[in-house]
């Protein structure tokens, strides 16, 4: 498995698929010309597929939010922008080749800066505009938002950006607003909260709660508009036709908590996904450019406005793998410098490796220390003379063979072995006592010392009187 801060949400690599295939669908229904269309009870499925379309950028900034919501503030958080930027530049530049040798549009140097700078390619290169600066002010928001520490503080916070941005479209009284126009340019931080708040939140209710609360949303919406439009005979509610309404913000929201997991991984399904989150910015710019130029052909084959919209439906998505595919291809260059970047931090890693010699830890040896309170003089006596009996027993085996031979003969004489055993105990009473301690002795006086008891012993035991003291 791979690290789990390499690894994706499957479901925002998902979504964020999807609501790019929202956004180019709202540029298929355009360039169909359903809002030419008079509109009646039967088109009420143009305009129910329509506004849930609308809520594509919201859908697009509240991904970001559950995925960038627990990023902190560093170098790291703008080193993005280094590969976006290059998306950007050169999937603008295949654009305006395409529409300047297929939709014969006059193109020159001066242009290209202008529509550079303005992100004017196509009508949806907007969105990367909203997507570069959303990601800009990410690291603050989400600062901000983990800095509220409870639910309501949060909730709060969600509601303050959804009103001053959302509303703004719809608070109009006599074609006067009743706030400022650049109040809508808000409306993404909202639906980057909204993604942090639905990351925290969602679970606390189950998938049914949030399916049924995404279908009263859709269908209020769409027979409030249709209540509207029918008497009318044409398509017009500007309080909902705005992709900054508050409907936009909700049916973004409910559709992320109702695919909303913590799953991550690098299986197949996975790396499908993330390949095309990868590419989806790339489909948001040529796919517009690629609708203009296959809408034609399209118009030809399917003349009825019932087909076209049902052929839409399978349109949209091709084109948007196609597009992927190609913006995948104009990053090559991208992913060779990273791979070659790549191997050449692994390969400092293991020369690092190599210079470092592991060493094992010996363990520590441990030293004898003195005892803590001397021993008294009977147990030391005591030591001493079971000593000096033991020791003349191993120095017999040492002794001559003049002299052991007839040592070797009373020992298997039980009764007069208990005289001479007893008798060194008696003449070891006049060894000297050490005037040191025990514990202050060497092992080394020690030695010499009995040595020298044994000596004594044997100088005043002569051969007659052992001898003597055995035959009697």
């Amino acid at each position: 498995m791979a690290d789990s801060k390499t690894e994706r949400y499957l479901c925002t690599d998902f979504l964020s698929c999807l609501s790019v295939i929202f956004l180019l669908a709202l540029q298929y229904i355009q360039a169909a010309g359903f809002l030419n269309e008079p509109v009646t009870y039967e088109s009420t499925v143009h305009v129910a597929t329509r506004w849930i379309c609308l809520s594509g950028a919201m859908l697009l900034s509240a991904c970001m939010g559950f995925v960038i919501s627990e990023k902190t503030l560093s170098w790291r958080s703008f080193k993005p922008f280094l590969r976006l930027g290059y998306i950007y530049i050169i999937c603008s530049l295949c654009a305006m080749l395409m529409q300047k040798m297929i939709l014969d549009q006059e193109v020159n140097f001066e242009t290209i800066l202008q529509i550079l700078y303005q992100f004017m390619a196509t009508d949806t290169t907007k969105f990367i505009a909203m997507y570069f600066m959303l990601l800009l002010a990410s690291p603050f928001l989400s600062a901000a938002f983990r800095e509220l520490k409870t639910y309501q503080a949060r909730l709060t916070f969600l509601v303050i950006s959804a009103g001053v941005s959302t509303l703004q479209p719809m608070l109009v009284i006599s074609e006067n607003y009743l706030l400022p126009e650049w109040c809508k340019m808000l409306a993404p931080i909202a639906g980057f909260v909204g993604g942090a708040f639905v990351k925290y939140y969602a679970k606390n209710h189950s998938k049914i709660f949030w399916a049924f609360m995404l279908l009263l949303t859709c269908v209020l919406q769409t027979v409030a508009v249709m209540f509207v439009c029918t008497e009318r005979g044409y398509l017009y509610y500007p309080q909902f036709d705005s992709m900054a309404s508050l409907p936009s913000l909700l049916i973004a929201l409910l559709i992320l908590s109702l695919f909303e997991s913590k799953k991550r991984g690098d299986s197949g399904v996975h790396s499908f996904f993330a390949g095309a989150s990868g590419g989806a910015l790339c489909a948001l710019i040529l796919g517009d450019t690629m609708i203009d130029c296959l809408m034609p052909s399209i118009i030809e084959n399917f003349p009825d406005m019932k087909n076209l919209l049902f052929v839409g439906f399978f349109a949209v998505p091709v084109i948007f793998i196609l597009c992927c595919t190609i913006g995948l291809l104009l990053q090559i260059p991208v992913f060779i410098i990273r791979s070659v970047i790549i191997d050449m931090n692994t390969e400092d890693d293991e020369d690092d490796e190599e210079e470092i010699i592991p060493v094992k830890k010996q363990k520590p040896i441990r030293k004898l220390e003195p005892i803590s309170k001397p021993m008294t003089e009977p147990v030391a006596e005591s030591i001493h003379i079971s000593e000096s009996i033991s020791e003349p027993v191993a120095d017999s085996v040492l002794m001559p063979e003049s002299i052991s031979e007839p040592v070797a003969e009373p020992i298997l004489m039980p009764e007069s072995i208990s005289e001479p055993v007893t008798e060194p105990i008696l003449i070891s009473e006049s060894i000297p006592k050490p005037k040191k301690s025990e514990s202050q002795v060497s092992l080394q006086e020690i030695l010499q010392e009995k040595k020298s008891s044994t000596q004594d012993m044997q100088d005043k035991l002569s051969i007659d009187e052992l001898i003597a003291r055995i035959t009697k």
